[in-house]
């Protein structure tokens, strides 16, 4: 990892430690994403109600030059960086390319719009908070058993069980969503948080949902060390690809996963993180790098050529 200090005497604290909330609302703006973007819906209950006034806001981006795609990841990550909906919004318009002059109007349109596809979806759910805390308790049960010796297995491979005091964030928040596409997850570094749909069972048993949780920990454990310690970001996005084996080794130690090789191109396509090439050419550096270890910094950077 990017230098800084470490200790050989580490402070004594649960790495594990994910406080745990129900996410209704982020659930109302995680499913108004899935809709806009075309994303393959496993609840059409939901997608019929949402529909409307999600394509009356998509029509009028279209319409007046506005890009799609980025003003629904800009106010996703608005929304799980804790800003109301008008702030959001507007916020995400402006990235999309709004002119200034349409602005104030298009913000009005669009927050009514979006009021709208939330009504729709609390009917829809009228007691989710309630549902969530159920649905996550699997989830939950399976990280408090799990969790601490995945993290351990990940800071073993990253330092040598010597990383420094402040490695692992000490108040990661694990928000709990309303399942809509078999699985999924993002997380806020600068928060130190994330969000994953409350799976009752795994997608793939050979991929378990607890791991994600752990590379999702693991990405805000590299973010924030990045951000603080290193001035070598340019390794960040070839450390958040190795993340994913990194996790999965550590699974292996604990036989989450079996078998001769690790599935990193299954936890790809599962995690939604980079393509079959990517996965291909994430294969063979860890085959590399375990047939002739070398220290990480200094293999990162041939996985980010």
């Amino acid at each position: 990892m990017p230098t800084g200090p470490t200790s050989t005497s580490r402070k004594k604290f649960r790495r594990a430690n994910v406080q745990w909330h129900a996410g209704a609302e982020l659930s109302a703006v995680w499913a108004a994403y899935v809709v806009a973007t075309g994303a393959a819906c496993t609840d059409p209950k939901t997608e019929a109600v949402l529909i409307g006034p999600i394509a009356d806001i998509n029509n009028r981006f279209l319409s007046a030059s506005i890009d799609v795609g980025v003003f629904w990841k800009n106010y996703v990550a608005q929304r799980m960086d804790d800003c109301d909906l008008s702030e959001s919004a507007t916020t995400a318009l402006l990235a999309a390319g709004c002119h200034e002059m349409q602005l104030d109007q298009m913000a009005n349109v669009v927050k009514k719009r979006l009021a709208d596809a939330r009504a729709a979806f609390s009917g829809r759910y009228p007691k989710l908070n309630e549902q969530l805390v159920l649905r996550g308790r699997p989830l939950r049960e399976r990280w408090d058993t799990y969790g601490e010796g995945l993290l351990r297995g990940v800071e073993r491979q990253i330092w040598n069980n010597s990383p420094p005091d402040d490695w692992w964030p000490t108040r990661t928040s694990g928000w709990l969503v309303q399942p809509l596409v078999g699985g999924d997850g993002h997380h806020d570094g600068s928060n130190e948080k994330f969000w994953i749909e409350a799976m009752l069972t795994d997608a793939d048993p050979a991929v378990p949902e607890v791991l994600r949780v752990a590379w999702l920990v693991t990405q805000i454990a590299i973010e924030k060390h990045t951000r603080q310690r290193s001035s070598d970001t340019a390794l960040l996005a070839a450390w958040q690809y190795a993340s994913i084996p990194l996790v999965l080794a550590a699974a292996a130690d604990v036989e989450l996963v079996r078998g001769p090789e690790l599935p990193i191109g299954r936890a790809m396509e599962l995690w939604k993180f980079g393509d079959a090439a990517a996965a291909d050419k994430l294969t063979r550096w860890w085959k590399e790098f375990t047939e002739a270890p070398t220290p990480l910094p200094v293999a990162l950077r041939k996985l980010a050529v």
